[in-house]
């Protein structure tokens, strides 16, 4: 027996694409019988056709303002709460839950995860037990590198609040995200934590990677916005915090914390152990700096570090050496 069935009401529902004005016909979902928490008789949201919200499962359309149309498709026990708009092939399967929030083109929803109060557009998948949260927008894009086919995931336990991701990152572990920016490849995952404020996001772009026990945490000044470019990589239980550029094929890892800046590391600089770099520092060109070395610019003056040079022990460096003193 089917589970609801269309009003015979006809709704057009329109929107601006592109500057172009479109419109769809939608009919109201009435459900004919008993089911999960929704009870004979209840009318739910807005659907174009018998193909959006499946009559298989305990999938439902709660609020009368919530519209499925142009090929999205509700199945499982799928629930969608508050208005919703999912459209342009979008699919929301199994159990996933979204709450006030917009999904399209061709974006997949399922598992267990939760989309609430945000937007999630392209084809990418966000599945497991991921949340993506408070004003999130995520958009996706294939075919901007060359792993033309990887598509953006956002899976396992991740949560992902007040934040941006889009084209083809991958958000997976128990990692989560507040208030940050990953975009292109960029990679979080384990246990690590990107942690902005609502003056500053913290950004991971390119083929940067954030993960283990690592935090990356934004200031509140206005320059306090910690940037991984260039295939960076901060991992182990490493702080990154504040005014810091992390640039090409760069690793801060182990117990390694840089604060303050403003901070750059470029060129295959290592930092590892339990090593400070504090200041207005610069270090580039495959340096290294572990054990409980520190590198600690004072006042605001600039200080440089290159050429392949290492720094261990007990060394706390405060000034740029002269060529040739380390």
């Amino acid at each position: 027996m089917s589970k609801y069935e269309l009003g015979h009401e006809i709704r057009k529902f329109t929107w601006s694409e592109g500057g172009e004005k479109k419109s769809v016909d939608l009919r109201q979902i009435r459900a004919l019988r008993d089911f999960a928490d929704v009870k004979a008789g209840a009318s739910g949201g807005w659907v174009e056709d018998d193909a959006s919200l499946s009559q298989q499962g305990d999938c439902w359309i709660y609020d009368e303002n919530s519209v499925v149309f142009g090929g999205a498709r509700v199945s499982g026990n799928a629930r969608l709460t508050q208005p919703c708009d999912i459209r342009d092939g979008a699919k929301i399967s199994d159990n996933a839950w979204i709450d006030h929030a917009q999904i399209s083109d061709h974006a997949h929803v399922s598992g267990n995860a939760m989309v609430q109060r945000s937007q999630v557009r392209g084809e990418c998948h966000i599945f497991g037990e991921a949340r993506v949260m408070n004003g999130s927008l995520v958009l996706a894009a294939k075919g901007l590198t060359p792993d033309r086919e990887q598509q953006l995931h956002i899976y396992g336990h991740a949560t992902v609040n007040a934040s941006r991701v889009v084209h083809q990152a991958q958000i997976y572990g128990h990692a989560l995200l507040s208030y940050a920016f990953v975009e292109h490849r960029a990679e979080v995952y384990e246990n690590a934590m990107l942690e902005g404020n609502e003056e500053n996001d913290v950004w991971v772009c390119d083929c940067a990677q954030v993960y283990g026990n690592a935090r990356v945490v934004a200031g509140k000044g206005e320059e306090d916005v910690p940037t991984l470019r260039y295939s960076a990589q901060v991992y182990g239980h490493a702080v990154v915090e504040g005014n810091c550029v992390l640039k090409h094929h760069v690793e801060v890892f182990d117990h390694a914390r840089l604060s303050g800046g403003p901070l750059m590391l470029d060129d295959g600089a290592r930092i590892f152990g339990n090593a400070q770099i504090k200041g207005n520092v610069l270090i580039e060109d495959g340096v290294q700096v572990f054990d409980n070395a520190v590198v600690e610019a004072y006042n605001g003056d600039p200080l440089h570090l290159r050429g392949r040079r290492t720094l261990n022990g007990d060394q706390h460096i405060t000034r740029t050496p002269m060529l040739g003193a380390l």
